[in-house]
Order: structure tokens, then C-alpha cells, then sequence
């Protein structure tokens, strides 16, 4: 660099503070340059951030984005400014941008219905799946049917997989085969898991039903989840009571490193000693939540502060009518082969994954041969470490 370029740099950096402060003022006068301290009239700068907030239907964005925004297009304004001007014109925005405002409420209305099987809620409840557990691909997905009027619980069942529209499909026709009925009506959230569910639930109505029409009482509800209250609100209190210890009982084998989602036979073994003793707790917890008594609720509709076994079996005590919709033993049978033809066997698609006929022989033998220990929630780790040892040498 030359040397008189290296002077003119060093006087100018040695300036003092007020002349070169005069001389961009002068500049930005003489350019015309806007500034927040010289706004342009007060019609064009509340025009802008009009025309600005009008981009903004939903009210999102805040007097700081307007005023980012503005400046980036050479109109600086004051942030106060543009705060008071939406505040004249746009003050609900304010109201909906506030912490903790609820973006979209849910109106509350009283729930109906004439008695058991009227309506029965169903859904599937994933916390307990690969997400949650992280152990690999274990999933451990439950799926329950749960009456609306008597709030007695139907089936609480794990399965393999609560998306797959041919699992649900065998479920549906195990719940009809178990409770030898179908309501008059079954809710559900929005889903392609529901198809099969969705055909065989019509067909039956209006098969065995034919004198009551779907306009007067629908026959199958596709809701979105805020809306299926019935079972949502149910998880709430599975999770509670017993779904944050079923989570801790399990991984605890991932804690101890007793589980290795890496060794191919550790999934398949964890699902022969753990499905059916997470089954066993859910079936306790259904025979408990059937015979508590529910909260009461002095404006509801239907019954409460009420044992649900108890409303199930005697709705007329309630003033409840029974709606249930009779199904013979030979419709279900046909359904499933039916079913069967189109999707596959209910055992293909209700059966865990690697659990094959010589997998659960070779795992029965070896736990017979330590002596048939009891498989609970204490021991269930200590048998897995045992079998595992076993079957890794196991010829």
C-alpha cells in the first residue's frame, strides 16, 4: 500500500468523534437518507406497516418482525412507532401473540348417549413404542374399546403394530368374538389403520341391524383426536397409574445393559417373556378401573360416581338401554376368513415379531430346563439374562 494511502487512513482515523459525526449528518441530509430519528410522515409510516401486517392474516408476527422488515426495505422506523401503530389498528394480534393463549379453543358440551354399546370409543396408545423406548425396534403399541355411557373399559389389548389396517381388522373381529356384539355406533380418530375396522362395523349393522338407519344413528364416527374424548381422556390416567412404571420396568434392561437391540435374538426374547406379563398388568389394570368408582359430575347427561361393571351390567337401574347389536359366533368366522384371504392370517399380523414356532420352543425348553422360574415384573430381567446366556451357545 502506498505511503500517502497509509497517511490519508491514519488522519482519518484519527478524526475526532464530533467531526465525523457532523459529516455523516450532513451526508445523510444531503442524500436524503431516511433514519428512525427522521421517520417519514406520519401517513406513510402507518400506511407501511399497515400493508406490512396485512401479510399476516393469523396476527403472528410482532411490532419487531414489521419493523426488521421495513428497515430492510429502506424505511426505518422507530420500534415504538410501529408498536403503537399496530396497536391502533391491529390490537387483537397482540392478544393472540400473548403467552399461553390458546390458538384454537375447544368448545366444551355435555356428552350423551342411550345406554351400553351405544357408542364405543376406540384408539390406539403409543408411549410405550420404539420413539418412547429406544431400545431398538421394540414397540410395545396398546389398543382399547371403551364404552361412552357406563365408561367400562372392553378390551385393553398390546399388539404389535397399531397402525397396520389388517391388525386393527383382527382385532376388531377378537373384540366382537369376545363381547359377542357390535354397538350401534364406534368413534375413532382419523386414520388408514381403521379400513378394515371401518367395513366389517357397517356391514354387521346393516346386516343385522337393518331397521335402524344411519341418519337417525350413525354407524361409525371419524373424529380428530380433541374431539374422541371418551378414550383420549382415558390414557391420561393409564399413563398415570401405571404406564410411567410399565416404561421404567422395561428399560431397565437397556439401563443394566442387560438388552442388546444389536444381538439378533434379544427382540424376539424380550417379546416372549415380557408381552405376556405387560399384558397380565393391563388386564389388572381394566379389572380396576371397571370396579372404582367414577368422579361425580352432578350436570352430567349420563351416569357418574358409578362402579362402570356395575352400569354395564344393570344399565336399567340407570335409566340406560342396552344397544348392544347381537353377533352370531358363524358371522365372525366368516369375516376372519374373509379377512384371512384378502390381508393374511390374524396370526401374521397379531404375532410379534421373531417369535417363530422353533423361537418360542427353544425358549420354553430352556426355561424349563432352569426349572419353569415365575416370570413377574421383579424377575423378568434376571430370567432374560439367564435364557440369553443359554441361547447364545445354544446349538
Amino acid at each position: 500500500m502506498p505511503l500517502r494511502r497509509i497517511g490519508l487512513l491514519y488522519q482519518v482515523c484519527c478524526l475526532p468523534k464530533v467531526f465525523v459525526t457532523r459529516t455523516l449528518d450532513k451526508l445523510q441530509t444531503r442524500l436524503k437518507i431516511p433514519t428512525v430519528r427522521k421517520p417519514p410522515p406520519v401517513e406513510v409510516s402507518q400506511q407501511a406497516v399497515i400493508d406490512e401486517v396485512a401479510k399476516d392474516p393469523l396476527q403472528l408476527n410482532g411490532p419487531v418482525f414489521v419493523q426488521t422488515q421495513l428497515c430492510l426495505r429502506g424505511l426505518p422506523l422507530g420500534r415504538d412507532l410501529v408498536r403503537k401503530i399496530m396497536h391502533d389498528h391491529f390490537d387483537a394480534g397482540f392478544t393472540l401473540r400473548f403467552p399461553g393463549h390458546k390458538k384454537e379453543r375447544i368448545p366444551r358440551v355435555g356428552l350423551s348417549a342411550l345406554g351400553p354399546f351405544h357408542e364405543v370409543s376406540a384408539d390406539g396408545h403409543e408411549k410405550l413404542s420404539t420413539q418412547a423406548l429406544q431400545m431398538g425396534k421394540l414397540s410395545l403399541p396398546i389398543y382399547a374399546y371403551k364404552d361412552k355411557w357406563t365408561d367400562f373399559l372392553l378390551m385393553l389389548r398390546l399388539i404389535p403394530n397399531s397402525r397396520m389396517a389388517a391388525a386393527i381388522g383382527h382385532l376388531f373381529l377378537d373384540f366382537v368374538d369376545e363381547t359377542g356384539c357390535i354397538p350401534l355406533q364406534v368413534m375413532t380418530d382419523k386414520g388408514s389403520e381403521i379400513g378394515w375396522q371401518y367395513a366389517f362395523q357397517c356391514a354387521l349393522r346393516e346386516a343385522l341391524a337393518p331397521g335402524i338407519g344411519p341418519l337417525i344413528y350413525a354407524v361409525y364416527m371419524v373424529l380428530k383426536s380433541v374431539h374422541n374424548t371418551v378414550i383420549e381422556g382415558f390414557w391420561r390416567w393409564l399413563r398415570g397409574k401405571m404406564g410411567l412404571n410399565l416404561k421404567e420396568f422395561i428399560t431397565r434392561g437397556k439401563r443394566d445393559r442387560v438388552f442388546d437391540s444389536n444381538v439378533a435374538f434379544h427382540v424376539p426374547l424380550f417379546y416372549w417373556i415380557f408381552v405376556p406379563i405387560i399384558q397380565e398388568q393391563l388386564d389388572e389394570f381394566r379389572a380396576w378401573w371397571n370396579n372404582h368408582r367414577m368422579r361425580l359430575q352432578r350436570d352430567k347427561n349420563m351416569p357418574s360416581g358409578h362402579i362402570p361393571v356395575l352400569a354395564f351390567e344393570h344399565p336399567d337401574h340407570l335409566g340406560g338401554i342396552d344397544c348392544r347389536i347381537h353377533v352370531p359366533k358363524e358371522a365372525v368366522i366368516e369375516l376372519c376368513e374373509l379377512l384371512t384371504e384378502e390381508v393374511g392370517s390374524r396370526k401374521s399380523h397379531l404375532s410379534w415379531p421373531g417369535v417363530t414356532l422353533e423361537f418360542e420352543t427353544m425358549a420354553q425348553a430352556i426355561w424349563e430346563d432352569f426349572g419353569s422360574p415365575a416370570m413377574s415384573v421383579d424377575s423378568a430381567w434376571d430370567i432374560f439374562a439367564q435364557l440369553s446366556d443359554v441361547i447364545e451357545n445354544y446349538d
